[in-house]
């Protein structure tokens, strides 16, 4: 049976949608990475493979808050006699909770809050449940966005829900289709990836499953051998151990390692083991298998440093603590996999709950752990093909939807510019027309850009061969002949890597009409070429055209600290808005300003106990860089006969960086795990 209901949690606010198009700046998708000598060159070639360099055309997430209200969410929820599964089609279709009600227990992490962070390559996301990642390492990019929902139902009744989406970077359609018939102690999830791009392209599948961390969770999963990911700043490390024991460490065991790591299970490509659970102290817990497409398995976990304990209190109330276990298609999430023009991907996982001997399941022998495991499995499923038993479980004769929710606008605006469906396993509405695609409606009906004043926001962006084409047509028209047009061509330029082309239709857009969106582009890609003057004082110009802008403010910054203008950045903060000076990214901008001027106290008049952060970044410690840098320069006004090592160490003996201000998600200092 599946119903909708409301549920309700503490939630903050995601904020308006940043206007500014994504010209290089989201350092998230930069990351860069290393492999050691335990790596081999047919694993290392596989690495690295269909990374983006921008997230266009889509906007970025940054405006969210930490102000949590009541709020109240649209569920669909899948319910039988042994299981209770909740879905919220407005958070990116997330598998919110799975209820045992044979135990009374719950299988996942259910965030008692929605708080997004700066996790994603949007920027936004948010703990807790399953999310299920497509198309790009780095989160999907809707995973904080609504998603078209439905109830697919057959002649006999039997009900399927439907969740689904338009990837518009890789040119993807995919969906998830949840099951529980009656009887039944296993959620099955369909996934579908379907290749309309038009070209062969890279695709990516994680499924990513909060669970509890308790001080004697277990991981277990049907292998020996794994990559071992650590995080340093900026980039990856990854490496290849044995496991569960690494110099006497059992690393199964989320609580006995120190920093923040990430484990690439690999089950042998020839096993049919594709399953990994995590079990308490008691062996209860959370069992997910696949169909053999799933090759990969992980744990992701924030270590027991006072920075990765931060990061899960940070991204919840502080109540309770989770790791994660997933699931994807290729060993590990540095590498994408080719997808050939028209090819559709569908595979599907069970989740269950499974109750161990927790002795057999805590066993130091790692293969009666995984025995034990396996048996539970096959246990609730009733079958010990686990391949087989998912390849057939789904209904697929449905006669009639009932549509639940609405999704992006821009499946049907694609069909729209195509003339044709995108899929023909999912419908996109032509209800989810809105504000955000009425402008590329128009561009395709009637063939130009409608022009707006210099001072509206950009709401949304395209991208692609077949609009930059649109677009230069629209040029040839007199009603598309503007400085909005010129401004969107830039946008797709840049997208398709035409750097040079970017900034000539920047430059036309503002000779038709001076305006801040193509005078803050052109200032980035000045910075990115190194002529940072130019940078400062075209960023200049971009906040005198739009004052009220919050989010120029920041890029603003960065110019003029690359070009070493101390003095403007500080006085770019002074004029800005109040609410936008209320931000800490802003406040330690001015910091890293004010601490270069050599005006300590006022530096820490910003960084000091009471800072906070809303948009720290995951992996970023410039924070713990800059309080290091402040509090070491005050001692040095009082020591400057000290070396800087003995300033280092008088600074964390007498201004140590506050727990809640220390994000580190490794520690600089110490080595091992």
């Amino acid at each position: 049976m599946i119903r909708y209901e409301k549920i309700s949690m503490p939630a903050a606010s995601m904020g308006e949608v940043n206007p500014l198009a994504d010209i290089g700046n989201i350092e998230y998708i930069h990351a860069g990475y290393e492999t050691t000598d335990n790596i081999s060159p047919a694993e290392r070639e596989r690495i690295g493979k269909g990374m983006i360099h921008t997230i266009l055309p889509y906007t970025i997430e940054d405006n969210f808050d930490r102000v949590r209200k009541i709020r109240e969410f649209d569920a669909a929820i899948l319910e039988n006699e042994y299981l209770r599964a909740t879905f919220i089609p407005s958070l990116g279709a997330r598998l919110w909770s799975l209820y045992d009600k044979e135990q009374k227990r719950e299988l996942l992490y259910v965030n008692p809050v929605f708080q997004p962070a700066n996790l994603a390559i949007r920027n936004a996301w948010f703990a807790g449940g399953v999310e299920f990642n497509v198309g790009i390492k780095g989160h999907n990019p809707l995973t904080c966005d609504p998603y078209f929902s439905r109830i697919a139902r057959t002649a006999d009744g039997q009900e399927v829900l439907q969740a689904y989406e338009y990837e518009r970077i890789r040119g993807l359609v995919f969906g998830i289709e949840a099951y529980l018939p009656e009887g039944s102690r296993v959620l099955y999830i369909r996934d579908t990836v379907e290749n309309v791009s038009g070209s062969d392209t890279y695709s990516y599948w994680w499924s990513n499953i909060a669970v509890p961390e308790t001080p004697d969770t277990r991981v277990i999963v049907p292998t020996t051998r794994s990559f071992l990911s650590t995080y340093d700043e900026g980039h990856y490390v990854l490496d290849k151990v044995d496991i569960p024991y690494i110099d006497d460490v059992d690393v199964s065991r989320p609580t006995n390692l120190h920093r923040s790591l990430d484990f690439f299970y690999e089950i042998p490509e020839e096993s049919d083991e594709r399953w990994v659970a995590a079990v308490d102290g008691e062996g209860y817990g959370l069992a997910q298998f696949s169909t053999r497409e799933m090759l990969g398995r992980k744990m992701f976990l924030w270590g027991q440093s006072a920075g990765g304990r931060n990061w899960c209190d940070f991204l919840s109330d502080g109540s309770s603590s989770y790791i994660e276990i997933q699931a994807g298609r290729a060993y590990t999430q540095l590498e994408h996999i080719l997808m050939k023009k028209g090819e559709r991907w569908s595979f599907t996982e069970g989740y269950t709950g499974i109750s161990c001997d927790k002795a057999r399941a805590h066993s130091q022998n790692w293969s009666e752990a995984i025995d034990e495991a396996a048996a539970n499995i096959r246990k609730n499923l009733g079958r010990d093909d686990l391949d087989a038993a998912l390849r057939d479980v789904f209904p697929t004769d449905f006669v009639s939807y009932d549509l639940l929710s609405l999704g992006s606008p821009f499946a049907y605006l694609e069909e729209l510019e195509r003339g044709e469906k995108l899929s023909d396993k999912f419908d996109f509405y032509k209800e989810s027309a809105s504000i955000l695609s009425f402008d590329f409606e128009k561009l395709v009906r009637d063939g130009y850009l409608p022009e707006k004043m210099p001072d509206q926001y950009p709401l949304s962006y395209v991208s692609g061969k077949e609009w930059y084409e649109r677009l230069k047509n629209s040029t040839a028209t007199p009603n598309g002949e503007h400085w909005y047009t010129y401004y969107h061509l830039g946008v797709v330029a840049y997208q398709l890597k035409l750097v040079d082309e970017a900034r000539a239709y920047f430059e036309r857009s503002n000779s038709l009409c001076e305006n801040a969106w193509s005078t803050r582009n052109l200032a980035l890609l000045s910075l990115y070429a190194k002529d940072t003057k130019t940078a400062a004082d075209k960023m200049t110009r971009a906040i005198a055209l739009c004052p009220d802008c919050p989010n120029l403010y920041p890029d603003a910054m960065k110019c003029y600290l690359a070009h070493k203008q101390y003095d403007a950045a500080v006085s770019c903060f002074d004029n800005a808005p109040e609410n936008v000076r209320a931000r800490g990214r802003m406040q330690l901008l001015c910091a890293v300003a004010l601490i270069s001027l050599g005006e300590y106290d006022k530096a820490c008049a910003y960084v000091n106990p009471e800072f906070r952060m809303d948009d720290m970044r995951e992996g970023e410690i410039s924070l713990s860089h800059v309080w290091e840098d402040l509090y070491c320069a005050i001692l040095r006004e009082k020591h400057p006969e000290m070396s800087q090592k003995e300033l280092i160490s008088l600074q964390k003996e007498i201004y140590p960086l506050p727990r809640h201000l220390d994000f580190r998600m490794h520690d600089e200092d110490e080595q091992g795990l």
